[in-house]
């Protein structure tokens, strides 16, 4: 699981790459993502999805097999999953995670 770092009034975007994972699969691309975020510190997450004035996540290209999320807020020395479930136009499903630690420098 990748994992990075941002500060809690950080609004960072994030890139998920999926060419590899479509290299093999022919005629197919994104359709839509599901993004949730969770932590085990809080029960409802602080960590912001595509804090004003961006959407939660941007597809990236024509035929899209990359997407931008936006993330921002957050609380200090807490980490945040991020999951990622990826549907395409073809019906099928890939689930991405990464970690977010947030931490006040």
């Amino acid at each position: 699981m990748d994992v990075f770092s941002k500060q809690p009034n950080d609004v960072l975007d994030y890139d998920v790459d999926l060419t590899d994972w479509f290299a093999d699969i022919a005629d197919d691309d994104i359709e839509s993502v599901e993004i949730t975020v969770t932590s085990t510190a809080e029960p409802v997450p602080a960590l912001v999805l595509g804090p004003v004035p961006h959407n939660p996540y941007t597809l990236l290209g024509a035929s899209p097999q990359r997407f931008k999320l936006w993330l921002g807020g957050g609380t200090h020395f807490v980490d945040y999953v991020v999951t990622c479930v990826v549907r395409t136009e073809q019906d099928r499903v890939k689930e991405v995670e990464f970690k977010i630690k947030v931490r006040d420098r």
